[in-house]
């Protein structure tokens, strides 16, 4: 699509004016945004966005390069309206200027050949990301890399490198091919939605998922999905997040077989059920992709609505203090927690239920990590400084186990870890299930 140079604001900001002028310019985002407790800088917080937006529309400033850092500096965490009096969305707000300047100005060739024709393929997919795991089982990669020769080429890539060290081995789809048909026995079937993160980079996550699903009674049928689409949406490619809806939904076909789609990907879960806004001017899919809405569940969620875990009378979760409980604690993800799924209560039950746990509250549990998908890789500094400070929150727990439900969380919480120097183990909620579950 050739770039759009047209001056003036677009459309799609007119239509958002009279929400942004309700910003009474109080400053309460500030305390509550992690990249400006990072920074310090007024253009990240929502404050200072949300009035270069509102410049833009009243034509005082243009939309360009210059005010592009401004929005790129956002995690989408929502915690900024949550500490709006005037609840302005300002997630919204920094999309619809993501999206319009890659309208007007063009998206590069990668960002469109992964979103469009890469994404949409997972054999494709699942190909290349053996490949460069392949280059990197050689050693070269990280040879390259403690030379300094990948931080000459890219520093970001340099961070990227080290915030998923080794290799995960055979991918997640490899290890669960031959369950990709339900053996349901009379059981309710479950299909299991893979995330990438999982399956490109965290694998046992999800064979610890279907051992515990399985557990609970439930057949599971391990579909064949692409990606959900966040990333895509993420970055402004509203076009390509629909495509792959409504490649999904094809992929899926006849939902009636399943209890729920289940995944243990925050990020996952939450977009799946924003699949009837996206394809909201689609009549062909529309239906559909509120149906997928509604089947679909979290892990923490699906588990607690099926009763919990089975757990032997006397054995559950023990009090505080005890000296034989292994001390765990609790890092919200931002699409998981109030501020989207609002799915909080779940996980917490579910740990405190489990033999053997003592669960613990770490300060600001619900702040972001700093991952918020490629956040961490793009802008590696500030992504270290908030994992730095909710770092020094979880030490202060005491807590052995680090636990959460998102891939993207795990691989920053183990970077942090691994960067603050302290001994503490990452693992997903289902892992602990698969653990410490009867």
């Amino acid at each position: 699509m050739p770039a759009d140079t047209s001056k003036g604001p677009p459309e799609e900001f007119r239509a958002l004016y009279d929400h942004v002028v309700t910003c009474g310019k109080c400053g309460f985002c500030q305390p509550a945004c992690p990249v400006f407790r990072a920074t310090g800088r007024e253009a990240y917080v929502a404050r200072g966005k949300v009035a270069l937006f509102r410049n833009m529309i009243e034509e005082r400033a243009e939309l360009g390069p210059e005010v592009k850092e401004a929005f790129a500096n956002c995690l989408l965490c929502r915690a900024c309206t949550e500490n709006c009096f005037s609840a302005v969305k300002t997630d919204e707000v920094v999309m619809s200027f993501r999206h319009a300047y890659a309208e007007r100005f063009g998206r590069g060739f990668l960002q469109r050949r992964v979103f469009r024709s890469l994404l949409p393929r997972p054999r494709l997919m699942r190909a290349l990301v053996r490949s460069l795991w392949a280059v990197r089982r050689t050693g070269l990669a990280d040879l390259a890399r403690r030379v300094g020769l990948v931080g000459l080429l890219n520093p970001k890539l340099e961070r990227a490198m080290e915030f998923r060290a080794g290799t995960p081995g055979p991918l997640l789809a490899t290890r669960l091919a031959k369950r990709r048909g339900a053996d349901s026995r009379g059981r309710p079937i479950v299909g299991y939605w893979m995330s990438c993160g999982y399956n490109y980079a965290l694998p046992e996550v999800g064979e610890a998922t279907v051992r515990v699903l399985e557990r609970l009674g439930m057949g599971v049928e391990v579909l064949e999905n692409c990606c959900c689409g966040l990333a895509a949406h993420g970055y402004g490619d509203v076009e390509a997040a629909a495509q792959l809806a409504r490649e999904n939904l094809r992929r899926l076909g006849d939902l009636d077989r399943f209890a729920a789609i289940v995944s243990e990907c925050g990020s996952c879960s939450g977009h799946l059920k924003e699949y009837p806004k996206i394809l909201a001017g689609d009549p062909e899919w529309s239906a559909l992709a509120g149906r997928l809405a509604e089947k679909t569940r979290s892990f923490s969620e699906f588990v607690m609505e099926r009763g919990g875990l089975e757990v032997p009378p006397g054995q559950e979760g023990g009090e505080a203090g005890s000296e034989d409980r292994i001390v765990v604690t609790y890092h919200d993800p931002c699409h998981l927690g109030r501020r989207y799924q609002n799915v909080v209560v779940q996980p917490r039950e579910l740990l405190r239920a489990l033999p053997g746990l003592e669960l613990r509250e770490a300060a600001e549990s619900d702040s972001c990590c700093g991952a918020a998908g490629t956040y961490g890789v793009l802008h590696p500094e500030t992504s270290a400084a908030i994992i730095a400070r909710k770092m020094g929150f979880v030490e202060a727990t005491g807590a052995s186990v680090l636990v959460t439900e998102c891939p993207a969380c795990m691989m920053q919480l183990s970077f942090g870890a691994k960067r603050a120097g302290f001994d503490i183990t990452v693992l997903n909620i289902s892992q602990v299930c698969d653990r410490y579950g009867a």
